[in-house]
């Protein structure tokens, strides 16, 4: 019952009926009315903010990119020699550095596929907003299996290790295209991180949520129904959005 309980909860989120409300025991989301706070593990937040990240000199910043936006032809090789590893919990205090973060935009048929995030990742400014976009901080082991896969444009290798920790595909594994550099400097946090975006193109609209990512409501969108609501998503993904629309527009007057 338990097994069936967390599977139930992890799944529909806040849409379960039940929820946690201490460690090993569940109770009905709606006694939330009476006072009972949904519980949150810990342990999941601390092995993330303990694992190794790759980031590189704040001060080599505008070296790679010229400033705010979407850059497909930046100084890759300056990035690749000036990155190295530090303990992710040291880097998110530590203003001298950015972190590396892949970011994969998942498409199918022109939609693309959106979720929200929950109180159990750990990155708290997040909780409760939507996203357009997986993946996540870029492990040192993973380095050089990404580059390889900007200039293959494609990498089961890659996939496995980044995306398929959120993700699973069982109508086929998308193809994969680099489409550049996301840096955006409006909030204070988003100072300390680069995107590394790829398309995701998937040839069939199956997928299934991974148990690491803990994330709920995820479904296909277009762009006019993500628009609006654009509201309901963090800066990363509105930023994203602002490109799609641009470069939707773009084409139908080309």
């Amino acid at each position: 019952m338990k097994s069936k309980l967390s599977i139930d909860v992890l799944e529909r989120g806040a849409q379960s009926r039940f929820m946690r409300t201490t460690k090993g025991q569940f109770g009905l989301r709606e006694w939330e009315a009476d006072g009972y706070r949904e519980y949150q593990a810990e342990r999941y937040r601390k092995a993330l903010l303990e694992e190794d990240v790759v980031v590189f000199p704040t001060q080599s910043l505008a070296q790679v990119l010229p400033g705010r936006g979407l850059f497909s032809n930046s100084d890759m090789t300056l990035l690749t020699s000036a990155s190295f590893p530090m303990k992710r919990r040291d880097a998110e205090l530590d203003t001298g550095v950015v972190q590396l973060v892949s970011v994969f935009l998942v498409r199918h048929l022109g939609r693309l596929l959106t979720y929200k995030r929950t109180k159990r990742l750990p990155e708290q400014r997040l909780h409760g907003s939507y996203s357009l976009f997986f993946g996540g901080h870029v492990a040192p082991d993973d380095f050089g299996v990404l580059f390889g896969a900007l200039h293959s444009g494609s990498s089961a290798t890659f996939l496995e290790r980044e995306l398929l920790e959120e993700l699973r595909f069982p109508g086929g594994m998308p193809k994969l295209m680099y489409r550049g550099l996301l840096y955006d400097d409006t909030r204070e946090v988003s100072r300390q991180h680069v995107g590394i975006v790829f398309d995701a193109q998937l040839e069939s609209p199956e997928y299934e949520i991974g148990e690491r990512g803990f994330l709920i409501d995820a479904k296909f969108e277009t762009l006019d129904e993500i628009s609006a609501r654009k509201n309901d998503f963090e800066n990363w993904s509105t930023f994203l959005l602002e490109y799609e629309v641009k470069a939707r527009s773009e084409c139908q007057q080309a």
